[in-house]
């Protein structure tokens, strides 16, 4: 009777003894308890084909990021030249003129300024 109850104990019991894990990824039933070096050898090269294509997609990215902050950027000195040529023609006007120079105590002149054409010798 001693053997009867050494040979229930070693039995399963219905659950499987080595986990979950070793349910979802044992493949010995489909490499015959060895892994190939063949299948060893695709597995290696697919994995370096994906940690190029990883690599390869994180430069892409990094090179978009790098496009988008250089336009925005560029909005921004675009943005900051449209402002400085407002503020430069607004300068320029004469009726700022006029409120500028009266700080000076100057005034506009009313007369127009005369245009004075110096006559050159005719060619002989």
């Amino acid at each position: 009777m001693a053997n009867a109850v050494k040979n229930q104990s070693n039995e399963p019991s219905g659950k499987p003894q080595n986990g979950v894990m070793d349910l979802l990824f044992n493949i010995d039933s489909m490499t015959g308890g060895e892994l190939p070096i063949a299948l060893l050898k695709k597995i290696i090269y697919i994995a370096v084909l994906i940690m190029i294509y990883i690599y390869y997609t994180m430069m892409a990215e990094s090179k978009i990021h790098r496009i988008e902050r250089t336009k925005m950027e560029l909005e921004e000195i675009r943005a900051d030249y449209t402002t400085q040529k407002a503020e430069y023609m607004k300068v320029g006007k004469q009726s700022y003129l006029a409120l500028s120079m009266k700080k000076y105590k100057l005034e506009v002149s009313l007369t127009p300024p005369i245009k004075i054409v110096a006559e050159t010798e005719k060619d002989q």
